[in-house]
């Protein structure tokens, strides 16, 4: 039992320490704000590399500070839409297997614990 506590409480901490970064850098805020918080979070994607990293790749092509900075945005903005999505979706969802639990229960209920009902 402490051991689950304790495994609850840490999952709540981690889970409120990611918001309260993510509010604190500006991502839940306005739009610029939201925007400035994409740039800066691409301009610290692909700093300046080390000349030891050319040596280790060897022919291997290193993407580029702005190829970097715009798969950020794409995958930022593909990130925002699946996630409207699916809270739009959400409600059908719940709504479909909420009914298929009802239906289960019902069901289960009928069966085992009343089972000379409907004979």
């Amino acid at each position: 039992m402490a051991l689950s506590l304790v495994k609850n409480v840490t999952k709540i901490v981690i889970g409120g320490g990611a918001l309260y970064v993510t509010y604190d850098q500006g991502i839940w805020g306005e739009g610029s704000q939201s925007t400035k918080a994409l740039t800066r979070l691409s301009g610290q994607l692909v700093a300046k590399q080390p000349p030891y990293v050319k040596e280790r790749l060897g022919d291997v092509q290193v993407p580029s500070t702005e190829q970097m900075a715009e798969n950020a945005r794409n995958t930022w903005n593909s990130g925002v839409m699946k996630v409207c999505s699916g809270l739009s979706a959400a409600p059908a969802f719940v709504g479909k297997y909420s009914e298929k639990a009802t239906t289960s229960l019902a069901l289960f209920i009928r069966q085992n614990l009343h089972p000379n009902v409907g004979k």
